[in-house]
Order: structure tokens, then C-alpha cells, then sequence
């Protein structure tokens, strides 16, 4: 236990450094879950991300402990630890001061020396998606169950969209966004929806995902038997710098 006490206060400089460390990296590690919680669309995201801060503020509140603890043991219970007794020997090696108290292993700190310093935390920069949408034309699609109303087809969009229209047919089983390049190329499946919604948000794209350009973008809405009535396309320019 004394050696232990005494490697600790004698590299308690280190310690400080390396504890300070980790304390930065849970602490980044808290604001960017944070970020991605806010910037959720869906419960299950949410959720996660919420469950990644809990994790990096008990790993920085324990970090900070462990920094009192380094602290109290080189600052308070360095200096209660009873010197080693010397074992007489025929001949003298070390002649030790009259003062009937033997001098500390190691410095005994003031209550006016300088306190040691500390990291200091920088605050990381909040990136917020950006929602941009020029108003398109109503898309000209006939089933009112297979509907978007908003984005417009022609609209120009950036960031994070959200999806509004109506997907509600008879024997509904489930909905889904796709996109392709405009007039070319497969058709790429985004997600997947099994709750009917008729007239409200449908869900949301991240067109930073993809490269700006003008896409087709369309709802599928598919009935228990697997088939669907003609899907609901816009056509959409992305423009993301």
C-alpha cells in the first residue's frame, strides 16, 4: 500500500495528463451523441444515442473521481505514511539532522502554493443539418392513397427533407421511398414503412447522401397480396454544397 501511494504521488503529473485525456474523450464522445440525438428522426435513433450519452457521462464522472482520488492521495495521504524504520548497523552511513522529526519523503504542499493546472475543455462545434425547399409543382398523381404533397415535383432541395403526402389503400401492407438519377439508372430503395398515413409526414430523405443533381424520387405503397397501384414520382434537384 505505501509503495503504491508513493508511485502515485511521484508521477501524479502523468496521471493528471492521461485521466484529463480520457475525461476529453468522454466528454466529445456525450456532445456527439447528444448531436446525433437531436438531429434523430426516428425513436429508435434517438434512443440509441441517448443511450451512448448515459455510457460517456458515467465514464467522465468516473474519470473525475479518479482525478480527486490522484489528487488526495499526492496532496493529503502521501504525508501520513510512517517513515521506514532504519536498522542500526555497526558502522554509520547517513547522519541524520538532531531535530527529533525526520524530515518528509516529499515536499509538504502550502495552503498558498499554486494549485496545479488543469486541462482545459474546448466546446466542440454543433453541426445542424440544413432544410432547404424551393416550392415544385403538385405532384400529378391520381390514387389519393398514393400521395405526395410536399415536396413539389421541380422543388429544390438540400439537407434532410421531409415527406408529406398520404400512403392508404385497401388491404395496406406496407410503403416505401425510392430514388434514381433523373430518367437513368436502377431504381434505389431508401426505407421502409408498415403504418398507413393518410395526410401527414410519410418520413424524411438525407440528400446528402447523394451527389447534387436531379433525381425521381417516388412513393410505392404495397397491399397484402404484394402488389401496388402506380407509385406517386416527383422529380426532385438536389443541391447540396
Amino acid at each position: 500500500m505505501t509503495i503504491l501511494v508513493k508511485l502515485i504521488a511521484d508521477y501524479a503529473i502523468w496521471l493528471y495528463l492521461l485521466l484529463g485525456l480520457v475525461a476529453l474523450l468522454f466528454l466529445r464522445a456525450y456532445l456527439v451523441a447528444r448531436r446525433e440525438r437531436d438531429n434523430s428522426i426516428f425513436a429508435l435513433e434517438r434512443e440509441s444515442a441517448a443511450g451512448r450519452m448515459a455510457q460517456a457521462s458515467i465514464g467522465f464522472l468516473v474519470t473525475v473521481i479518479v482525478i480527486g482520488g490522484v489528487f488526495y492521495t499526492s496532496q493529503t495521504l502521501v504525508d501520513e505514511i510512517p517513515l521506514p524504520e532504519v536498522a542500526p548497523t555497526p558502522t554509520a552511513l547517513i547522519v541524520l539532522p538532531p531535530s527529533p522529526t525526520p524530515p518528509p519523503l516529499l515536499p509538504t504542499p502550502t495552503p498558498t502554493g499554486t494549485p496545479r493546472p488543469r486541462p482545459t475543455l474546448l466546446p466542440l462545434e454543433t453541426i445542424t443539418p440544413t432544410l432547404e425547399i424551393a416550392v415544385g409543382v403538385p405532384a400529378n398523381c391520381l390514387n389519393p392513397g398514393v400521395r405526395i404533397s410536399e415536396p413539389g415535383t421541380g422543388a429544390t432541395v438540400s439537407g434532410v427533407i421531409q415527406i408529406i403526402g398520404s400512403a392508404s389503400i385497401p388491404e395496406f401492407s406496407y410503403y416505401k421511398f425510392e430514388f434514381q438519377g433523373n430518367g437513368f439508372g436502377d431504381w434505389t430503395f431508401i426505407q421502409r414503412f408498415d403504418n398507413s398515413i393518410n395526410g401527414g409526414i410519410l418520413g424524411a430523405w438525407d440528400t446528402r447522401s447523394v451527389p447534387s443533381g436531379d433525381y425521381e424520387f417516388r412513393l410505392i405503397v404495397v397491399d397484402k397480396t404484394g402488389n401496388y397501384p402506380e407509385p406517386c414520382t416527383v422529380l426532385l434537384s438536389v443541391r447540396n454544397e
